[in-house]
């Protein structure tokens, strides 16, 4: 008798268990999406490399950007007796650029459309619906219809980090963003104009704000 009351309740703590386990949903999937913001123009290294490793005379250099999107799916790992969380996310990412130089009293610009896949991973710790926390954001850039980068450059796998804080509300998730570069992903420029060849090189991430909205699926 005693057996088999220990064995009932042991099956039925066991049934409560994982009933409260399911409860706390520890692995949610979701749709994100947002707009990218990108915050920074050449930096120094690259601005040193176009103006005094050239022959040619570069008076002016300015990179104006366009505003970007972001879409794609994001799984959150999160346990509510623990404030901590991890969430992993696969991105499609894109924004444009424009580099505008003048050589000589003659001014050209350089179009760049940055279209990449971003698969950010992030850890860090929640305080009631908030949170914040810190990751790396590998990415693989698709080639595409830029001036700046070849195929094979475009194809170049790269590494970016970021900080982050939002809030968590019924399903919802919001995102504050600040991405960039590790300052060392550089690639080879090679672009004529008006008969004059301009070879440098430049960095291929972009500081970018991002500010995103995710739904979690129940």
């Amino acid at each position: 008798m005693m057996k088999t009351l220990k064995a009932t309740t042991l099956l039925v703590f066991l049934l409560v268990a994982s009933n409260a386990f399911g409860q706390l949903k520890v692995v949610r999937f979701g749709m994100k999406g947002g707009v990218n913001l990108p915050q920074q123009t050449l930096s120094l290294n690259d601005i040193y490399s176009i103006v005094n490793d050239q022959t040619y005379d570069i008076s002016n250099i300015q990179t104006e950007f366009s505003d970007g999107v972001n879409f794609g799916m994001i799984t959150r790992v999160s346990l509510p007796l623990i404030p901590v969380y991890v969430h992993g996310e696969a991105l499609y990412t894109q924004f444009d650029e424009i580099i505008a130089i003048t050589d000589g009293g003659i001014d050209f610009n350089i179009n760049s459309t940055v279209q990449r896949l971003d698969f950010p991973i992030s850890a860090g710790a929640k305080i009631g619906p908030a949170f914040a926390g810190v990751g790396a954001t590998p990415s693989i850039p698709f080639a595409n219809r830029s001036d700046l980068w070849t195929a094979d450059v475009d194809a170049n796998f790269t590494w970016g980090w970021h900080i982050h804080a939002g809030v968590k509300l019924w399903r919802i998730l919001g995102e504050f963003k600040y991405e960039s570069g590790f300052g060392m992903l550089a690639g080879n420029v090679n672009y004529n104009y008006n008969d004059t060849d301009y070879q440098f090189e430049l960095d291929q991430r972009r500081a970018q704000l991002v500010i995103s909205l995710a739904y979690l699926f129940k």
